[in-house]
């Protein structure tokens, strides 16, 4: 028996000694000054830092940053390699970048701004892999991602940048309901740099004409199009308009830019505009040279199908790792446990080799694992209790800061300013038009949605993608139904007969699927969308 405890005590001093041995190689100087490595291009070199690295955060582990270096020594060599024949080999080192920044994150109190916009662009240099070979789902989520580290580094150029992506992603997937949404929401940014504007509203004007609004689309354009510099986004709204509206002579210039200046993606979304240009005008022979070109871009697309399947594989591989660092740090409470029954066995063992009265050390020692085994079997109760007061805790701060935000959409001068038009008066179904003077401006009503949108920022977006039919219209409505008007007083504000008013309240309450007050259920709706 001593034998066999004799032996275990050996085995743990050999695996310590290995673990000396095996970072043995790497001396304090060396990782300090790995910090300072620039990066190359030879691969060799690279995996040589990469594995010398690893050594030093290993033996160094007070020190995250040798992850980050790794992080970015695989970023550098993904971007450096780039290729199209090179996708899979770029899109694994971008993951393998991403990974290392994760657990960068993990191991870090504080972090800086700079971390979040460098993951972020990680997330985005992926995104934009995928949105080349046409994959909607993994572009989306990507680009999604970045754009909450780019909200997080507070950068907000990227910000935008990536939300006109994100639209411009939807509307070349036909999806321009979607797009809207991300253009709408750039759009209500303070002080966007005029560049990025036009792209906005060039992005928005466009998705405006596939949506068949017409209206509105006329409406911005004519607002926005007293301009000098044309580009690209400005060529693709003339010619959409025009292409909207059947003047295929003034479009065909302006589509022609975008084929000629667009990627492949903006190639193939205006060759099929082009086509149907030159049907009406019944040059075939130009009309076939586009359709040859979509035809071509479709047997690109059948023959890249094995290596998008590939790269989408590698996607869903690598997303629910990254997904699961929460996963990661409980599963760091088990080997923390394990380390303190082994230590506390071979403390125990160490006592029983010297002292006579073994009998009882052995005893000791196994009611200590015993009971160490049943508390190692009790830890998930455990957590799931911590959890679930952590979800509540989380539920009453949540609560707090919705009753912050509405206190002060109330106390917000637009809120007043409203409320005021009504207080004390009696409207009825027959004094409608009489009170007609009460109806808001159009700088009521942008200034109500802003003050709404600042204060209850996730609402209108959340609304607009839960529900498929909600339009412009239909959001100025929710907001004042969110403020406890009655239809009668909303026909008056938004200067509506009272059958119009009736019509879109049950339009509305048609698409919630509801039968009870409206008011009540926006409420509710934008207290669990906060």
């Amino acid at each position: 028996m001593r034998r066999f405890y004799r032996n275990i005590i050996l085995l743990i001093l050999i695996i310590t000694t290995l673990n000396i041995i095996s970072c043995s190689d790497v001396s304090k100087s060396f990782c300090e000054d790995f910090l300072d490595y620039s990066y190359t291009e030879n691969d060799s070199l690279i995996e040589n830092n990469i594995s010398l690295a690893k050594k030093c955060s290993e033996k160094y582990h007070k020190k995250p940053e040798y992850l980050q270096k790794i992080s970015q020594i695989y970023y550098s060599k993904a971007i450096s390699d780039y290729s199209s024949d090179q996708l899979i080999p770029s899109v694994k080192k971008l993951f393998l970048a991403l990974d290392y920044t994760n657990e960068y994150f993990s191991k870090i109190e504080t972090i800086k701004s700079f971390d979040y916009q460098f993951r972020g662009e990680i997330y985005e240099r992926l995104a934009d892999i995928y949105k080349d070979i046409n994959s909607l789902k993994p572009a989306a989520e990507l680009y999604n991602k970045a754009l909450a580290d780019y909200e997080l580094s507070e950068n907000k150029e990227k910000v935008l940048n990536t939300l006109i992506k994100t639209g411009k992603l939807y509307q070349y997937n036909h999806i321009p309901n979607i797009a809207m949404i991300y253009f709408e929401i750039a759009e209500e940014y303070e002080e966007i740099p005029l560049n990025l504007y036009r792209k906005i509203i060039d992005n928005k004007i466009v998705t405006l004409y596939e949506l068949n609004d017409y209206k509105n689309a006329d409406s911005i354009f004519q607002n926005h199009f007293n301009i000098k510099i044309q580009d690209y986004d400005f060529h693709s709204a003339i010619g959409t308009k025009h292409f909207y509206e059947r003047n295929y002579k003034e479009a065909l210039p302006h589509l022609k830019y975008c084929f000629e200046n667009g990627n492949q993606q903006e190639k193939l979304a205006t060759s099929e505009k082009l086509a149907e240009v030159y049907f009406n005008l019944n040059d075939h022979e130009n009309e076939m040279l586009y359709i040859q070109h979509q035809a071509k871009n479709n047997s690109i697309e059948i023959r890249r199908t094995p290596l998008k399947l590939d790269l989408e594989k590698i996607f869903d591989t690598n997303y629910n790792t990254i997904n699961n660092q929460k996963e990661k740090k409980s599963n760091n409470y088990d080997i923390i446990i394990i380390i303190v029954l082994i230590s506390a066995v071979t403390l125990i063992i160490l006592l029983y080799l010297n002292r006579k009265k073994y009998q009882e050390t052995i005893r000791k020692a196994e009611k200590t694992i015993s009971d160490n085994h049943e508390k190692i079997q009790d830890k998930d109760k455990i957590i799931d209790n911590i959890s679930k007061k952590i979800e509540d805790l989380e539920s009453i701060k949540t609560n707090a800061s919705f009753d912050e935000a509405y206190k002060s959409f109330c106390d917000s001068y637009i809120f007043k300013k409203i409320k005021s038009l009504m207080d004390g008066r009696i409207i009825l179904i027959k004094n409608i038009q009489e009170n007609s003077k009460l109806a808001l401006s159009n700088n009521d009503i942008i200034s109500l949605v802003k003050t709404f949108n600042k204060y209850f920022p996730n609402t209108i977006s959340s609304l607009k993608k839960d529900y498929e039919g909600i339009t412009s219209n239909d959001s100025k409505f929710f907001i004042l139904s969110f403020m406890n008007f009655n239809d009668i007083e909303i026909a008056v504000l938004l200067g509506l007969t009272y059958s119009a008013s009736n019509k879109r309240s049950k339009k509305i309450k048609d698409i919630f699927n509801i039968k009870s007050d409206l008011s009540d259920f926006v409420f509710q709706y934008t207290k669990s969308k906060f």
